[in-house]
């Protein structure tokens, strides 16, 4: 089997740095103390009397002879699962290794999808291979690492006067959970079947090894999410926001634009003066933009010339309704009291249009 570039840049780096980098792995200072003997009992002189033995401070018996001593005591902290991706958190009182995602703008339809190929994307930058083994679960290729440990470093709570080869074999399984309103979804890492080999006798880890593994590939997977999702949104950015026409129920035209209201209510105001209507006053909680329109250089004392296009549409007062349609935003415009026309929509709309992308843009 051969040695994956994950075993290579998650462990093995670990391994290089360790070697080279001891007092981050174990405390600091002599170790003098393991062989200090226990003391002797207590002799009294003739004529004293023995004071009675308290047992408030009396240390329990203890079977330590196969547990780790001084510099052999790995100190190692734990590494912890960092959400640092737009939507994604963690649980207070997770005992797995584990986060959970939420939709946000970016991971279009599906955020089970976008975090799932994220997770393959990561697996494949690797070059590990893997296999679907149920529904939403995948469990990789057998992953082996193999070291040498420097004897007098006591690298992972081992060492000795000589060195020794350490060899690691285990899977990594992947599992993700989706809630039934699909706008959440869970992503587990396990590492499973570990093995560890030391100078040709298996032998126990501890604990946060694995641990430590598992959230250096779930921790992988969530820059990843973060890194795909801030892209997507750049380029959403960069492309502009649509908009286009639509039939309201009631059967008139209406402008959709394809943002929701907090994003799509400064934009309107903004694209309605570059395509030559004088905002006069708007009220934000009904949506509201009052505006009146006037043909190019029909102004009061006009000089110069106007930035934009005669709309061919007529001159007066105007009311731009912005109502919010899902994650879109409708624009139904008003004269008077009445809606105008669907011919008046078709008019304006490749300018309207073109205004608002522009302005998204900036």
């Amino acid at each position: 089997m051969k040695l994956s570039r994950l075993a290579w840049m998650g462990v093995a780096a670990v391994v290089v740095t360790g070697c080279s980098s001891v007092e981050k792995e174990r405390a600091s200072g002599g170790f003098e103390y393991v062989n200090i003997q226990p003391t002797a009992s207590l002799n009294i002189p003739d004529g004293l009397e023995k004071p009675e033995k308290g047992t408030q401070y009396q240390i329990p018996d203890t079977n330590i002879a196969s547990a780790p001593v001084g510099y052999k005591v790995n100190i190692m902290a734990p590494q912890q699962v960092r959400p640092i991706g737009l939507g994604s958190r963690v649980l207070e009182t997770e005992t797995e290794t584990r986060v959970y995602f939420d939709i946000v703008d970016g991971m279009g339809d599906s955020v089970t999808e976008f975090v799932r190929q994220a997770a393959f994307d990561v697996l494949e930058r690797r070059d590990i291979e893997w296999e679907a083994v149920g529904d939403n679960r995948w469990l990789t290729e057998q992953m082996t690492v193999k070291q040498t440990i420097e004897g007098d470093s006591g690298f992972f709570g081992f060492g000795g006067e000589s060195d020794s080869d350490l060899e690691r074999t285990f899977h990594y399984e992947l599992t993700q959970e989706t809630e039934s309103h699909q706008r959440s979804t869970a992503l587990r890492v396990d590492v499973n079947d570990f093995t560890q080999v030391i100078g040709g006798e298996e032998q126990e880890v501890a604990p946060l090894v694995v641990r430590n593994l598992e959230a250096d590939l779930l921790n992988a997977i969530i820059s990843e999410v973060n890194r795909k999702q801030q892209l997507a949104v750049a380029r959403e950015k960069a492309a502009g926001i649509e908009t286009r026409l639509s039939k309201a129920a009631e059967g008139h035209s209406v402008f959709i634009v394809e943002d929701n209201f907090e994003q799509a209510w400064p934009l309107v105001n903004l694209a309605l003066q570059n395509i030559g209507f004088e905002v006069e006053d708007l009220n934000r909680e009904t949506g509201t933009y009052f505006v009146e329109y006037s043909e190019p250089g029909s102004g009061f004392l006009f000089i110069g010339g106007d930035d934009y296009e005669d709309l061919g549409i007529a001159e007066g007062e105007y009311e731009f309704r912005l109502l919010e349609d899902g994650e879109n935003t409708s624009v139904t415009v008003y004269q008077g009291d009445e809606i105008v026309s669907d011919e008046w929509v078709n008019q304006v709309f490749e300018a309207f249009k073109n205004a608002v992308k522009q302005q998204s843009q900036l």
